[in-house]
């Protein structure tokens, strides 16, 4: 499974878009960015959760127009998980999120740029202890976000906030988990 996650890392940072370049077309948009993970629901009613921890990702996309852009992104992150349901050898849970994207934005004259995503993929959930089995789920995601882009350059830095709501059916668990990732990181567009 590691390998996968390397693999969809790789070609996710041959190019992206957290959001539109202030009137780019027809742009492929790479970026990377850094954050925070913050885990809202309980795994079950007694408690049990993962911990807030910080998460490094990036993602490549597509500029359709100065308004609409296609974009794949992947986060990972490794949290802790705490409660009393499973006993474990090793608490660190490393986590992935990967995405695929249709943004809408509103170029100003200023250079920042107000959008919204929503999208879909999936949730996989990769525990150190080896006596644990890894869970994959589909996934939802919605954000907004706020990016502003260089006078005449196509560089770009951008703050995001996302909504991933998923079904986590695995690890003695059967729950919807909702998590926000606030995220900060920058973009370049490459013409074509």
């Amino acid at each position: 499974m590691h390998r996968f996650h390397r693999l969809v890392l790789s070609l996710l940072f041959l190019a992206a878009a957290p959001a539109s370049m202030a009137g780019q077309n027809n742009a492929i948009i790479l970026f990377g960015y850094g954050g925070r993970d913050l885990p809202l629901s309980n795994l079950n009613e007694i408690g049990d959760h993962f911990r807030s921890d910080w998460l490094v990702g990036g993602g490549v996309g597509l500029q359709l127009n100065a308004n609409f852009a296609l974009r794949a992104t992947f986060s990972t992150v490794e949290n802790t998980w705490e409660g009393t349901t499973i006993e474990l050898s090793d608490s660190t849970f490393r986590r992935s999120f990967v995405a695929f994207d249709l943004q809408a934005g509103i170029p100003s004259a200023s250079g920042f740029v107000p959008y919204f995503a929503v999208g879909a993929g999936w949730f996989d959930i990769d525990p150190k202890d080896s006596s644990l089995e890894g869970d994959r789920s589909f996934a939802g995601r919605f954000g907004a976000g706020i990016n502003y882009v260089f006078d005449n350059t196509f560089l770009a830095f951008f703050l995001e906030g996302d909504t991933w709501v998923y079904y986590m059916d695995g690890l003695s668990y059967s729950r919807i988990q909702y998590d926000i990732m606030i995220v900060g990181g920058i973009a370049i567009a490459v013409p074509f």
